[in-house]
């Protein structure tokens, strides 16, 4: 099922076409899945994306083989209506992970990762040009372990990378990068110390030019770990750390600014065997300090997108047991300014591919999703992006799942939260 793309809209005229062909909608938002392209590398996860200036979207995600012990990239471009132009798969450039992309005032598109150097792990940085294809690649050589977490966009020119370094005291902080994306040039490189351990998971750009830098630090034992915050100067000065007063050990956490220069942060909980999760959602003021807080149920977020008048979106999926085993299914939730839920949807058998399977097999063995990045496009609606592991011909599932991969999955939310 290579360059075929699926497109489903709840109340939607939809046209079957045949063969190698794809199912399209006349709608603009949706749900979408993508099969994977690369013969060996049969499961695919979404971690970043981004819109182009002729509103295309380009996504970008990691296959890997069945066994998970072989990664590669994968690019893809759609249409505003989800319509698969192009895709590309990377088979040539082995990586660990991916964190992010972006399309720089030149046109330049970059992805930004990390892959392995023998035992330890180095930054890695590309190129592509418009179909996907490589057409410069940064890996420099470290002496010490160097994982790139997050990048933001300082400027369309100008990037800021957040790792997290090793040092030679077997010690990991949080290490800042900025780089001059147009000549690929590293304007300068600075650790932000600590005495303890601390690993980077989000950088952002405020409004005010600093930046902010979202983390986790550890217990002495390596056991424990809770929030930390740093307001960054644009030299890499810090000027303040907080830590955020949540329980420890979250699953994932993530922070954005609101349009009065409020801070909100999220961070997910789970219990797996338990079929429970909840998200936090804390709203603090410029200095860090806590304002407001929410708990959101039955949901396990992965990240947070701000929409106007200071509403986000949580995307993640929904942990419950179904016949005695855990699953996971794709969820997102719009939050108010007061932290209050709006609307929210969780995919289910009435959603395809699940509706579109044998009734037996859609109630024994649904699929399992999870939406892991997500941004807001120029004309207000927001692009979600994750994972489906679900049968390659939905018609004709297998009742035992021995036909299932993981899938690229994109959702385009109006700007209501509706699909």
């Amino acid at each position: 099922m290579r360059n075929t793309s699926f497109v489903f809209r709840k109340a939607c005229l939809i046209m079957f076409l045949i063969g190698t062909q794809a199912f399209y909608a006349t709608a603009q938002t949706g749900i979408f899945y993508y099969p994977n392209p690369a013969e060996n590398y049969v499961n695919n996860k979404l971690l970043a994306l981004t819109e182009a200036p002729n509103q295309e979207i380009y996504l970008l995600g990691k296959l890997s083989n069945a066994s998970y012990e072989k990664s590669i990239p994968y690019f893809c471009r759609v249409d505003k209506r989800g319509n698969l132009l192009v895709e590309n798969a990377l088979t040539k450039h082995q990586i660990y992970d991916l964190s992010a992309l972006f399309i720089l005032n030149n046109q330049r598109v970059e992805a930004f990762g990390s892959r392995r150097q023998g035992p330890i792990f180095a930054p890695w940085m590309v190129t592509l040009n418009s179909k996907g294809d490589i057409v410069k690649e940064k890996s420099d050589y470290v002496v010490y372990s160097t994982i790139m977490n997050d990048v933001t966009d300082i400027d369309g020119k100008n990037l800021m990378i957040a790792e997290t370094k090793v040092d030679n005291n077997k010690l990991y902080n949080i290490n800042l990068v900025k780089l001059d994306a147009e000549k690929d040039e590293t304007l300068w490189s600075k650790r932000i110390e600590s005495n303890q351990n601390e690993e980077a998971s989000t950088v952002i750009t405020l409004k005010d030019g600093n930046l902010l830098v979202l983390g986790k630090k550890y217990s002495s034992d390596l056991s424990d770990y809770s929030p930390v915050l740093y307001k960054v100067n644009p030299s890499g000065k810090p000027l303040w750390r907080v830590g955020i007063p949540v329980p420890d050990n979250f699953y994932a956490q993530d922070i954005a600014e609101d349009s009065k220069g409020n801070l909100i942060y999220m961070c997910s909980y789970s219990k797996e065997y338990m079929g429970t999760n909840e998200t936090r959602v804390i709203k603090l003021n410029s200095q860090g300090q806590k304002k407001s807080y929410n708990v959101i149920l039955d949901i396990s977020s992965n990240g947070l997108v701000m929409k106007p008048e200071d509403k986000f979106v949580l995307y993640g999926s929904n942990i419950k047991v179904h016949n005695k085993r855990p699953i996971t299914k794709g969820k997102y939730v719009v939050i108010g300014s007061d932290l209050q839920p709006l609307h929210e949807h969780e995919l289910s058998k009435t959603d395809k591919p699940d509706s579109q399977m044998p009734e037996d097999v859609a109630e024994n063995l649904p699929t399992t999703s999870d939406l892991t990045s997500g941004i807001l496009l120029r004309d207000g609606r927001v692009a979600l992006a994750g994972r489906i592991y679900m049968p390659s011909n939905p018609s004709q599932a297998n009742p035992y799942g021995n036909d299932r991969n993981n899938f690229a999955l994109m959702m385009i939310l109006d700007d209501t939260g509706r699909f």
